[in-house]
């Protein structure tokens, strides 16, 4: 499922996060559902051509697919995702909840920029949907 983080409008697709390449504000079509107008919320680039979410005024989101020269290609679903955290605006007492010690050195050294210890990051990696299920924020790093 396709989701738009809340806030920035960054579009998840799996795993891959596409970056808005516009927020501008424009009528894009009708929802299927109740008939109102779609407006957009972001515009996203790909490599096979362009992607826009929108949403209309019973908050009932879409993703509209274009090619290069802005051809409809389709829809898909989407929904709004809470906001994607790093460890460095977090509480160390958070983290130690669910993380080991070394696994949060190397999850601070890897969101840094610093070597750092890949074992204990794919460890770290695995318990994500832990610290989820007990704070609510879904960690990216």
């Amino acid at each position: 499922m396709n989701s738009l983080e809340e806030g920035s409008y960054a579009l998840y697709m799996g795993e891959r996060r596409l970056e808005p390449f516009s927020l501008e504000r424009n009528v894009v079509g009708f929802c299927d559902r109740c008939e109102s107008d779609l407006e957009s919320l972001a515009y996203f680039r790909t490599e096979s051509g362009w992607m826009v979410s929108a949403r209309c005024k019973k908050d009932h989101l879409i993703l509209m697919r274009y090619d290069l020269e802005w051809n409809w290609q389709g829809d898909q679903e989407l929904q709004i995702s809470a906001k994607k955290e790093g460890i460095s605006t977090l509480s160390r007492e958070m983290l130690e909840a669910v993380f080991t010690r070394a696994e949060i050195r190397d999850m601070q050294a890897c969101e840094q920029g610093l070597p750092f210890v890949r074992q204990n990051l794919y460890r770290a990696r695995s318990k994500y949907d832990r610290f989820e299920k007990l704070f609510g924020i879904r960690l990216n790093i």
